[in-house]
């Protein structure tokens, strides 16, 4: 009886024990504890400890292994431990590089061995440390940075927005391929551009620091703006009325040049031709009042007691008179000349005769020369030479009378002298052929 009742026991403790070992084999299975690997080590950033237990190992999509551990390694490194199947540890080259990918964009990481562009070396040996891939080095870095982001966003919202997108973006791929083109196109063109742009911008920060520097000034210029509008308005009646006498004076003025314009002209014309002549002679200009102050000690003797003391002296044989041949010519073109001044060289007893020869129309001798002298001179000179004397003036005493009569009121009581210093004709007393007579006054 006790036998009996003792069989189910056993029957149940070996049931559960059963039950448990097949717990565990599935456990063991689902966990492969009992499977082989060809462990490796990899060195990666803290991007390694995010991945999940069991993750995948693949070479160019292949899978060749699984993680099976993962430890930290300093401040900014993590020490990965791959397992490699046994019967895939052969097709995985020396010199590949580790880098961890994601799956999807919110898939799960795994880590993909790169085989170098060289192409591959060797064989992985058990117990080998694999480097990390450099290049992707960027974009676990990105991942690393997104992934808080991703978990900030909620899953369901982004869902919707994406499927928003999609739906949008349905049916419109040629479209879209087009407006690609056209941006591709525009960038084209732009790029070249890049380094002017950059220029532009960089100018624009100097402008920008110009206005800046010079904004206190422009602040000063519209508060003197606003004063000077002030004192505009306050004298509005003043500038109304300038402005008036303004547009006055600019009607008469234009009255005034429309009738004289032709003769403003004319004589803007004759002024440069004036000036360029002036500015040949302009060296004599300063002869007459250099010659003045080297004689000024005879000037003052000459007007001592406000009182003019000269000598007058009539030359005994004038000159002859003008011909049809001594018509009047200007052609004169000769060089500047003081004829002596500032240090005068003639006197009273030896006067100045070097004088120029100029081209006024007078070619042959006067009896001074070949300067132009006043005509009606010159008896004594045509008839010592044999000539007509009849041709040449000669003044007799009669001539005093008609040239007061001449000069009017203004010289009705004046002495002889007076009236020779008033007018351009010369006297004689009788036939005496103009004697010599002196005196002072």
């Amino acid at each position: 009886m006790n036998r009996v009742l003792a069989a189910p026991r056993l029957l149940g403790v070996v049931f559960v024990v059963l039950l448990l070992v097949a717990v565990y084999l599935t456990y063991a299975a689902f966990t492969k504890k009992f499977a082989d690997y060809e462990e490796v080590t990899l060195q990666t950033s803290t991007i390694g400890l995010q991945l999940p237990d069991r993750a995948d190992v693949k070479i160019r999509g292949v899978l060749v292994g699984e993680v099976l551990a993962t430890e930290v390694d300093g401040p900014e490194g993590a020490t990965v431990t791959l397992g490699l199947y046994p019967d895939q540890a052969e097709v995985v080259p020396a010199n590949v590089t580790g880098a961890i990918l994601p799956k999807t964009l919110f898939g799960e990481k795994y880590v993909s061995l790169v085989i170098p562009e060289s192409g591959p070396s060797g064989t992985l040996a058990a117990g080998a440390v694999i480097p990390r891939t450099e290049v992707s080095t960027e974009v676990e870095e990105v991942l690393a940075d997104f992934y808080p982001l991703l978990r900030a966003v909620r899953p369901a919202d982004l869902n919707a927005t994406l499927s928003a997108i999609s739906t949008a973006l349905e049916g419109r791929g040629e479209q879209l391929g087009e407006n690609l083109e056209t941006v591709d196109a525009y960038l084209k063109r732009i790029n070249p551009q890049i380094p002017a742009l950059l220029d532009d911008i960089r100018l624009t920060a100097e402008v920008a620091d110009t206005y800046a520097d010079i904004l206190p000034d422009v602040a000063r210029i519209l508060d003197d703006t606003v004063k000077t509008t002030g004192t505009l308005e306050a004298k509005e009646t003043v500038l109304n009325q300038l402005l008036r006498d303004v547009r006055s004076f600019s009607t008469t003025a234009t009255g005034f040049l429309a009738e004289n314009g032709q003769a403003l002209e004319e004589a803007t014309a004759l002024t440069a031709t004036e000036l360029r002549v002036l500015a040949r002679y302009s060296p004599l200009l300063s002869c007459l009042p250099r010659g003045i102050d080297v004689i000024q000690g005879r000037l003052a003797e000459a007007f001592r007691g406000y009182v003019l003391h000269i000598i007058l002296e009539f030359i005994p044989n004038q000159p002859r008179s003008y011909d049809a041949g001594d018509k009047p010519h200007f052609g004169a073109d000769n060089d500047p000349n003081c004829l002596g001044l500032p240090d005068p060289v003639g006197s009273q007893a030896n006067p100045f005769n070097d004088f120029p020869n100029f081209d006024d129309g007078v070619d042959r001798p006067t009896g001074k020369g070949t300067i132009r002298v006043a005509p009606g001179f010159g008896a004594e000179t045509a008839r010592a030479a044999g000539a007509d004397s009849g041709s040449a003036f000669r003044g007799d005493p009669t001539d005093l009378g008609l040239l007061r009569d001449f000069l009017g009121e203004a010289y009705a009581g004046a002495g002889d002298l007076d009236l020779l210093l008033a007018a351009p004709t010369v006297a004689t007393a009788g036939s005496a052929g103009g004697a010599s007579a002196g005196g002072e006054r």
